[in-house]
């Protein structure tokens, strides 16, 4: 790779990412290639090969670079409610009812990833070390209400965090799937049950 500053490094590997987002989001994982990639980036070929060999590898470079993204995400929650509570409940909401709004949709792309992945144990190992850190970040935002006395749980954070992910990403899935029949679903009901269990979990103070 030529000689390059940090600051235009940085940004040039920003604007591939940001191409390979749109089009895994658009055609999913596996379809995705790297020609694809470089038409939606309008550089060449050999300029995005100098920063990635492969879609897998702009892939796990945008879930990583997403970690310090959702952990801004669970902080803003945070300091725009005025309970943990409510900042949890924004965040169910927010996944399920508004996915674009936070680029969730790139969430199917993981689980996609995760399907057609399973078999092979160095994928295996990237989805589950990446599962492992959002699980911790997940943890640290639920240790704030626990810190602020208004949860008592009954499980571990870690538990619950797992719970709460294996969840939505389930219930996105199938509102997706369903499109505009997704009340044939329950999706609602379903996310009540969600908010049920985690009163009861958390063992909310009010």
């Amino acid at each position: 790779m030529p000689k390059v500053s940090p600051e235009h490094f940085k940004k040039r590997r920003a604007e591939i990412l940001e191409a390979a987002k749109k089009v895994f989001t658009k055609k999913g994982f596996e379809p995705t290639t790297m020609q694809d990639v470089v038409k939606e980036s309008g550089m060449s070929r050999g300029g995005v090969y100098q920063y990635f060999s492969s879609p897998e590898e702009m892939f796990i470079a945008i879930r990583e670079d997403g970690f310090e993204a959702f952990d801004n995400y669970l902080r803003e929650l945070l300091d725009t409610h005025e309970t943990v509570w409510d900042a949890l409940l924004a965040y169910v909401n927010n996944y399920i009812y508004e996915p674009e709004s936070e680029g969730i949709s790139f969430g199917l792309v993981s689980y996609e990833y995760s399907v057609v992945s399973w078999r092979n144990e160095q994928h295996r190992q990237v989805i589950l070390n990446q599962a492992l850190k959002a699980t911790e970040t997940f943890k640290d935002f639920l240790q704030v209400g626990v810190d602020r006395g208004e949860f008592t749980p009954l499980y571990s954070l870690e538990a619950i965090a797992l719970f709460i992910f294996n969840v939505t990403d389930g219930l996105l899935l199938h509102a997706v799937f369903a499109s505009e029949s997704a009340n044939h679903l329950y999706i609602n009901e379903q996310v009540a049950s969600l908010i049920l269990y985690l009163r009861t979990a958390l063992q909310i103070r009010e």
